[in-house]
């Protein structure tokens, strides 16, 4: 069964390996399986497991080790070693497996889960988790004014976010429509006549300007909501053992390897900073041939940070 408590009872080991492996770097599966009562076959099941888990599916996010029978070695934990900041919803989510696991006889450390069980009880007796929420349901504001702004036709001031810069900046716009993509809602807009997409769950304030809204000349393609067509393209060169990465971004991929093992790709992006930031992320696995300036500013960059290594 999908939830079966074999199933469950797993998952509570393998994440019990984490602060086991930080704990004990270098223990053999012997070690582990001595030290934690379980069986061998258990410990490679469980590392395997652990293996394909993290914050995310995506490459950077899943827990990273390498396993043999000489030791196992533990290099990103992505921070499950730490304690969770959750949101009301998945607090409850929790609190609904950890009620299931109290139940079940042989675990690890049937203390600690009754533990967490009931502190959690607590604070979701209230109206949520405090360090989880925006404060003063700033959100639902933010919410409640794009939704005025979009039903009077007028612009839209914006307190905003920018992963691409990692930075918060005040923006006006001419709000245009929400539309839901991949369990995150966005708003579409205008700034400064070019067309531009907002995460809704990005937005810190806003509330709406005594002026209309511009219209936009060409709406976005039903199939093509952040305009990737539009959007100008960068020209990349991956390593062919690196192709996986078109698989998580919009990046079309040439059709063979060069004799250096390199593969001619392009992909569009939003704007420069994000296309810089984004290169130096992967710089083991690709490199940007156009636009050179964006290059050569990627190059400086990368010089300027290993000297500053040294």
């Amino acid at each position: 069964m999908k939830d079966s408590p074999a199933k469950l009872e797993g998952l509570v080991r393998s994440l019990n390996l984490v602060p086991y492996l930080r704990k004990h770097p270098g223990a053999t599966p012997m070690e582990i399986a001595r030290d934690l009562g379980s069986s061998h076959d258990e410990v490679m099941a469980d590392l395997t497991r652990l293996s394909l888990s993290g914050v995310g599916n995506g490459p950077g996010e899943l827990i990273d080790l390498v396993a043999s029978w000489t030791g196992i070695t533990l290099i990103d934990d992505q921070g499950l070693n730490r304690p969770l900041r959750l949101t009301p919803t998945e607090a409850n989510a929790l609190l609904l497996t950890l009620e299931t696991l109290e139940t079940m006889p042989g675990l690890i450390d049937h203390a600690a889960v009754n533990s967490a069980a009931a502190k959690l009880r607590a604070v979701t007796r209230g109206r949520g988790i405090d360090d989880a929420e925006h404060p003063a349901g700033e959100q639902e504001a933010a919410a409640a004014a794009v939704s005025r702004a979009l039903a009077q036709g007028s612009k839209l001031q914006l307190r905003y976010y920018s992963a691409s810069s990692d930075a918060t900046t005040t923006r006006t716009v001419s709000p245009l429509e929400l539309f839901h993509r991949d369990g995150e809602t966005y708003l579409r807009a205008l700034e400064e006549g070019r067309e531009k997409t907002f995460r809704l769950d990005r937005i810190r304030a806003a509330e709406t300007v005594d002026a209309p809204a511009e219209t936009a000349p060409n709406s976005a393609a039903p199939g093509d909501p952040f305009g990737f067509a539009r959007a100008p393209r960068a020209e990349l060169a991956i390593r062919a053992e690196a192709t996986w990465l078109a698989d998580y971004w919009e990046i079309d991929l040439g059709d063979a390897a060069d004799e250096a093992g390199w593969v001619r790709a392009s992909m569009p992006y939003g704007s420069p900073e994000w296309l810089i930031r984004f290169c130096l992320s992967q710089g083991d696995r690709l490199r940007l041939t156009e636009p050179v300036e964006l290059a050569a500013e990627i190059a400086q960059r990368a010089r300027t940070a290993a000297q500053g290594l040294r």
